[in-house]
């Protein structure tokens, strides 16, 4: 990957800025979060990043953070459809290849889960995902991927919410590249008691 951009700490303030600008919303009423569990705080990462500027940044971001990380990947993606766009923009910018992992095998074809770039022995590959809590999504396409036989270098998130997926990660000997995290963005991690709204 061709590691031009200007640094892993102003790509990632901008997505901070964008983040809190266009998608994050505090609620007086919590609602239920897909991972389980209740919040006052509302994340839309998709909505964030939904122009195609916004998702430039996104992508430098995390090419730049991967980068940071001396990871060197083949492919990038992750479950569709959370880790779709930025998966095909990072692919974009650094040459690689993308590919999108299904929820299920589809039953025609050749009833495959992996589509986008061919996945398995050899391939070097980065697993993404927008924004985790527990991190079940990303679980799931790491196990996609590592079944194919491909090597998973990295998994990454534009936004973790919580505590959890780290350490998961960790005992599996993966390395995880979070982006950001609930502390920069001022909010509560997933299960915690409310807190004031963060700085705007």
């Amino acid at each position: 990957m061709d590691a031009t951009v200007t640094s892993e700490t102003d790509f990632q303030d901008e997505l901070r800025q964008l983040v809190l600008a266009r998608g994050y919303e505090r609620r007086d009423e919590p609602f239920p979060l897909s991972a389980g569990g209740m919040s006052h705080d509302y994340v839309d990462m998709r909505r964030a990043v939904g122009r195609g500027a916004d998702l430039r940044v996104a992508a430098l971001a995390v090419a730049s953070a991967l980068s940071s990380r001396h990871v060197v990947f083949d492919a990038i993606g992750g479950m569709t459809m959370g880790a779709d766009p930025v998966a095909h923009a990072v692919a974009l910018l650094s040459d690689a290849s993308w590919y999108s992992v299904r929820k299920a095998v589809k039953d025609h074809g050749r009833q495959q889960r992996i589509e986008g770039a061919s996945i398995g022995p050899g391939v070097r590959v980065v697993v993404i995902e927008d924004t985790v809590s527990t991190g079940k999504s990303l679980l799931e396409a790491y196990e996609v991927v590592r079944d194919s036989g491909a090597e998973v270098v990295a998994a990454c998130t534009l936004l973790d919410r919580g505590d959890v997926i780290a350490r998961r990660l960790a005992a599996l000997g993966v390395e995880y590249v979070a982006v950001l995290t609930y502390r920069d963005l001022g909010i509560e991690p997933i299960g915690a008691s409310p807190q004031t709204p963060p700085p705007v």
